[in-house]
Parts: C-alpha cells; structure tokens; sequence
C-alpha cells in the first residue's frame, strides 16, 4: 500500500505544476470597444399572495400543515388561555389567527396562530 505521505507529496507536486505555465508577452491590442448601454432594470416580478384559510377551530398540528403545504414559510403558534409556550402542537386547538380569513398573504408573510390547551 503507498504510504499517504507520497500521495500528498504527488498532489503537491500536481498542484504546483497546474499552476505554472508558459508567459505569454502582452498583446498590443486596441482598447476594449466601449460597453453597450445598460437596458433598463426590468421590475421584479411580483410575489404571489396565497388567500389564507380560516383555521380557527382546528387542531393546531393540521393547522400549521395546512399552512405549510398551501406555501406559508413563516407560521408560529401563541396561546391564548394563560399556558406560557405551546409544546406539542397535537394537543393545542387554533382559536385564533393573525391573518383574516380570505386575506391574499405573501408566502413568507409572519402569520400567529392563538391557540388553547385540549382537556
């Protein structure tokens, strides 16, 4: 077996070789042609709105699902019944949303579902 030491010798030697090469003398050319005119920035293009469904009622786990599969990025879940974090979603029912039902959000849109603790 080759000792690891003469492969890194190899590759050394390989690298350092890639790098040299033959210098060309300048060329005297002409100056590059002036550059065209920049055309005009075309806008960007708009960001699609996503209508927000009513939640309101539903386990939170679907909720968020739900979200997240129509294309929200950016949900996060809040109580509403005095509970400080909510830590299984599973257990949580939405009883409030940030957005209104039917309101057309950007996909990245910060979007708060209020929820309450089953049982």
């Amino acid at each position: 077996m080759v000792p690891v030491r003469r492969i890194l010798v190899l590759f050394a030697l390989l690298f350092l070789a890639a790098g040299c090469g033959t210098l060309t003398p300048a060329r005297t050319a002409s100056p590059p042609p002036p550059a065209a005119p920049a055309a005009p920035a075309t806008t960007a293009a708009e960001p699609v709105l996503i209508a927000m469904p009513n939640v309101v009622g539903q386990n939170a786990d679907v909720a968020v699902d739900k979200l997240k599969k129509l294309g929200f990025t950016n949900v996060d879940l809040g109580t509403v019944d005095g509970h400080r974090i909510v830590v299984l979603p599973q257990n949580w029912t939405v009883r409030q949303q940030s957005a209104a039902p039917g309101e057309r959000l950007a996909a990245d849109a910060k979007i708060v579902l209020g929820c309450a603790r089953n049982g």
